[in-house]
C-alpha cells in the first residue's frame, strides 16, 4: 500500500481512482471523468474508487485489511467505493464513509455499508427476439449442477406442466471457461427457453440472473437470503419469478405463465437490463449519486 507523508489539502470535488493501475473490470464499467489520487495529498469531500481490491478475491481477512487501510489513509469526509467480486458471504466491519459493493453477501447479516454488486460483465450485447408462447412453458438451464440447484431442477424435470431444456454439467463452464462452443450452447439454451433457472451457485449470487435479463428471458430463482440491487428502482417481483423455497418457485413460475403476456414479459426483462445494467449505466449512476442504494 502507498506510504503517507505530510499531507497537503485540496477542496475541489473530483472523482478519484485510488491507484495508478485501473483494473479493466472497473475501466470498462465506469465512463465518468476521473483523476488519479496522489497518495501524499490529504483529500477532503471526494469520491474515491478503489483500485486495490483483488478481482475474484475470496479471502475475507485480506478484504478487511484493505477496508482498514482506507480508513487509516483517507480523511473520513471522503466517500470511498470498493467493488469486489467474491464468493465470500461473511460480513465485514465497514466504516460509515466506505461503501463495499460485493457480489456475494447474506442480506440478514450484512453490515449497513455492504451492498450487492450485480455481476454485469458477461451480458449479451443484443437480446434474442421474444420466444413465442407455446403449449407449455419452457424452462432452461445450462451449467453446473451445484447443491443449491439440484432440488429445483428435479422439481421442474418431474412436473409435466413444463418442458425442460437442461444441459447439466459437473464443472463450472464445463471445465472450459470461455470456450466458444460452451458459450454458444449456453446462449442457445437461453434463446430457446421462456424462463431460465438462475438459483445461486457457490457464492450467494447469480451471474446468470443478469445474463438472462440481457438475453430478454425471464429469470427464476430461489431467494437464499439475497439482496437484489437498486430495489427502490426495480420491482424485481414483476420481472422475475422469486420463490422462498424450490416448491414455491415452481408454483410461481406456472402462475406467471398463466397470468402474463409472455412475450411482453421477456421484452420488459431486456428493457430493465438495458436501462440499469448495460454498458456503464450502473456504476456511473451509482458513483455520481443519481442512484443511491
Amino acid at each position: 500500500m502507498p506510504q503517507t507523508q505530510t499531507p497537503t489539502l485540496t477542496q475541489t470535488p473530483v472523482f478519484l481512482y485510488s491507484g495508478n493501475t485501473i483494473p479493466s473490470h472497473l475501466r470498462e464499467k465506469i465512463a465518468l471523468p476521473y483523476e488519479i489520487a496522489d497518495p501524499y495529498t490529504r483529500y477532503r469531500n471526494k469520491t474515491i474508487v478503489d483500485c486495490h481490491a483483488i478481482w475474484g478475491d475470496i479471502h475475507h481477512a485480506e478484504t478487511q485489511h484493505l477496508i482498514n487501510w482506507y480508513e487509516r489513509t483517507f480523511d473520513p469526509s471522503n466517500t470511498i467505493y470498493i467493488f469486489l467480486i467474491t464468493d465470500d458471504c461473511e460480513p465485514h466491519q465497514v466504516p460509515p464513509n466506505i461503501r463495499l459493493f460485493r457480489s456475494s453477501l447474506m442480506k440478514s447479516n450484512s453490515s449497513p455499508n455492504e451492498f450487492i454488486l450485480p455481476f454485469i460483465w458477461f451480458g449479451l450485447s443484443a437480446p434474442f427476439p421474444p420466444l413465442r408462447r407455446s403449449d407449455r412453458p419452457v424452462v432452461g438451464f445450462c451449467g453446473l449442477v451445484s447443491p443449491n440447484r439440484v432440488k429445483i431442477l428435479q422439481l421442474f424435470a418431474n412436473d409435466s406442466r413444463f418442458r425442460t431444456n437442461f444441459i447439466l454439467r459437473n464443472m463450472f463452464w464445463g471445465g472450459k471457461e470461455n470456450d466458444p462452443t460452451i458459450k454458444r450452447e449456453f446462449e442457445d439454451n437461453m434463446r430457446d427457453s421462456h424462463f431460465n433457472m438462475c438459483s445461486r451457485g457457490k457464492g450467494n449470487f447469480s451471474m446468470r440472473l443478469y445474463q438472462t435479463l440481457s438475453a430478454g428471458r425471464i429469470p427464476v430463482f430461489v431467494n437464499t437470503d439475497m439482496r437484489l440491487p437498486i430495489s427502490h428502482l426495480i420491482d424485481w417481483d414483476t420481472i422475475a419469478v422469486i420463490g422462498q423455497t424450490e416448491e414455491e418457485a415452481v408454483r410461481k413460475t406456472y402462475f406467471f405463465w398463466l397470468t402474463h403476456n409472455i412475450e411482453e414479459a421477456q421484452t420488459r426483462c431486456r428493457q430493465i437490463y438495458y436501462t440499469y445494467f448495460s454498458g456503464t449505466a450502473y456504476m456511473d449512476n451509482l458513483i455520481s449519486g443519481t442512484w443511491k442504494e
